[in-house]
């Protein structure tokens, strides 16, 4: 006869056979979760690609027709830093399934066309770096938001690379002393100054229920210490009208 210790067990160890076999089969639900990328994730690949689709022609053009030795050097890391990220895009894109552009934008196409229609190579050292510095301006926020805020794991470290990268470049840019800094984009105006508005409310109800704490606690001091006034007055009164006791006769024991 099969005891009820011996169905415990065997109760135990279906259990976790049962476990495993789905763990085996379906896999760690967060991991699958960990996969999802949002459209701002794609969207950030996506515009990874296109900068290296013109930035990569414009480093080896500067490489031939830079002025300058410091364009020529700037174009050169730009090129290679691309190289690299572009093969770091290209993994991430085939991880997730993502289509990627095989042409620059129309923008970017037109950024190449004023390069190579540069009058002389002093013409072209200005272009080069003014138009990559601009776009590099755009990028670096986009990246840096889709940093501060993806929720996977492997877009977060593509995103600190790509990152890193960039500001790479806007300092090299600069650094050929020709970046105009009228024609950087302009820093986006902050709708509301959320965290300063957080601090606002927060120290407001702080002071309003300090002050409440304050009057409460004061008046509650002042009715008690009102209270045991009165009852001292009281018993002082009662202990001023209490008969003074009658002298005892010769002779009378009191009871």
């Amino acid at each position: 006869m099969t005891s009820a210790s011996d169905l415990s067990r065997f109760s135990r160890l279906l259990l976790v056979l049962l476990t495993i076999t789905s763990v085996t089969l379906l896999g760690p639900v967060d991991d699958a979760h960990a996969q999802e990328l949002t459209a701002a994730d794609k969207n950030l690949i996506v515009n990874v690609k296109l900068a290296g689709l013109w930035e990569m022609p414009a480093g080896m053009w500067a490489q031939e027709r830079g002025k300058s030795r410091r364009t020529r050097e700037v174009g050169r890391a730009l090129m290679i830093d691309h190289g690299r990220l572009d093969t770091a895009t290209h993994a991430i894109a085939d991880r997730f399934g993502i289509a990627l552009p095989r042409e620059p934008s129309d923008q970017q196409s037109a950024w190449l066309g004023e390069m190579k229609a540069a009058r002389d190579d002093s013409e072209f050292d200005r272009i080069f770096a003014n138009r990559l510095r601009y776009a590099h301006g755009v990028l670096f926020p986009i990246i840096a938001q889709i940093r501060a805020g993806t929720r996977n794991d492997v877009v977060r470290d593509y995103a600190t690379t790509a990152n890193q990268a960039v500001l790479r470049h806007m300092t090299l840019l600069e650094s050929t002393g020709v970046v105009d800094q009228s024609l950087m984009p302009e820093a986006p105006v902050p709708q509301s100054n959320t965290a300063n508005a957080a601090m606002d409310v927060g120290f407001g109800e702080f002071a309003l229920g300090l002050v409440l704490a304050v009057a409460l606690g004061g008046g509650l001091f002042f009715a008690i210490r009102t209270l045991r006034s009165k009852n001292t007055r009281t018993r002082e009164r009662a202990a001023a009208t209490e008969p003074e006791p009658v002298p005892s006769a010769p002779g009378e024991i009191n009871g």
